[in-house]
């Protein structure tokens, strides 16, 4: 999981862009038990950047069933 800091304006964007719903299962925020969180879809360590393309917000189930691997394009 990063630690990469995400700077406010960007996490707003991305959590305006995605509705308040988990990008993968949409799943509202509103009703989740666990705070959505922003996500790089591609990973940083294979070269994913922090910026609103490669960002996603997630539910924390998703965000953890993900992982960081590419298994395929």
């Amino acid at each position: 999981m990063s630690v990469t800091y995400i700077p406010v304006v960007l996490r707003r964007l991305v959590e305006e862009r995605a509705n308040y719903k988990c990008e993968y299962c949409q799943l509202p925020a509103g009703v989740a038990f666990f705070s959505h969180e922003i996500d790089h879809v591609i990973a940083q360590k294979h070269g994913g950047a922090t910026n609103s393309d490669n960002l996603a917000l997630t539910s924390w189930r998703c965000n953890r069933h993900k992982g960081t691997d590419l298994g395929s394009l």
